[in-house]
């Protein structure tokens, strides 16, 4: 075999095995007092960003403790999904405001 048959030999199996699943990038809006509905299939290692499209103060708060973030009316800010699980979120200015995320593992 030469180094080019076993060059190609190498880039066909590598073509075969599988690869690990890439984090995703998900993005959560508030508008109107609420939040929207939560992405299907979040992964361990993806990011959600939250988009704070209302005009007044939220955050989004894991009741868990995980996250807490504080998001003034036109901001946005970014939670990176580290365990798998039910995370229950909610606001801390309204807490009629509640969202369940899955997050699934890898």
């Amino acid at each position: 075999m030469t180094i080019r048959t076993a060059g190609i030999g190498a880039l066909l199996l590598a073509g075969l095995l599988p690869h690990p699943a890439e984090a995703a990038r998900h993005v959560i809006e508030i508008r109107n007092m609420a939040f929207a509905a939560p992405p299907a299939h979040l992964k361990v290692g993806d990011t959600i960003h939250w988009e704070n499209k209302d005009v007044f103060q939220h955050t989004a708060t894991a009741r868990a403790g995980s996250f807490d973030l504080d998001l003034p009316a036109g901001k946005g800010g970014d939670v990176s999904l580290k365990t798998p699980g039910v995370l229950d979120v909610f606001c801390r200015y309204h807490p009629n405001m509640t969202l369940r995320l899955t997050v699934e593992g890898r």
